[in-house]
């Protein structure tokens, strides 16, 4: 499973949207054989049907998967309430409290700070849940190619 922000620039000086990176990476990920035979199904939230799209349905891809790549970049995603997590904090911890040892965390650039107190708040919250985790980093990331040689 791959998760991060949809909409969210890679960058604030790229074009390329987090949605666009999971699925070339799904695509290159899916795309390995092994004795002709391809080895890998990657989730990512956008095959989801509409109806199916929602926070249960994400966590119970999280619980399911074998491998899950975070890919963040500080933001904590949407949420049902203004007091609730995020959905990227809530698939990252439903990872970490089901299996630590499937859990990659991609460190993404930075986004701007959100202009919604609501989104800073939980922003803040997930900032520092992350920071007081000691996973698997996979290095610097500054570019969308960074992101894919850590990923592939």
């Amino acid at each position: 499973m791959l998760s991060s922000r949809c909409n969210d620039a890679f960058s604030k000086d790229s074009e390329i949207t987090l949605t666009d990176l999971r699925r070339e990476l799904k695509k290159e990920i899916e795309s390995v054989q092994l004795l002709g035979r391809e080895i890998f199904e990657v989730w990512i939230n956008e095959d989801a049907p509409p109806s199916e799209g929602n926070k249960d349905t994400c966590l119970k891809a999280v619980r399911e998967c074998d491998v899950l790549i975070v890919l963040s970049n500080g933001n904590a995603g949407w949420a049902l309430s203004s007091e609730d997590i995020g959905i990227c904090h809530a698939e990252y911890m439903e990872g970490l409290r089901t299996a630590q040892s499937k859990v990659r965390f991609i460190e993404l650039p930075k986004v701007a700070n959100a202009d919604d107190v609501n989104a800073q708040k939980r922003n803040q919250r997930y900032q520092e849940y992350v920071s007081k985790q000691t996973p698997f980093r996979g290095g610097e990331i500054k570019t969308v190619e960074d992101a894919k040689k850590v990923c592939f």
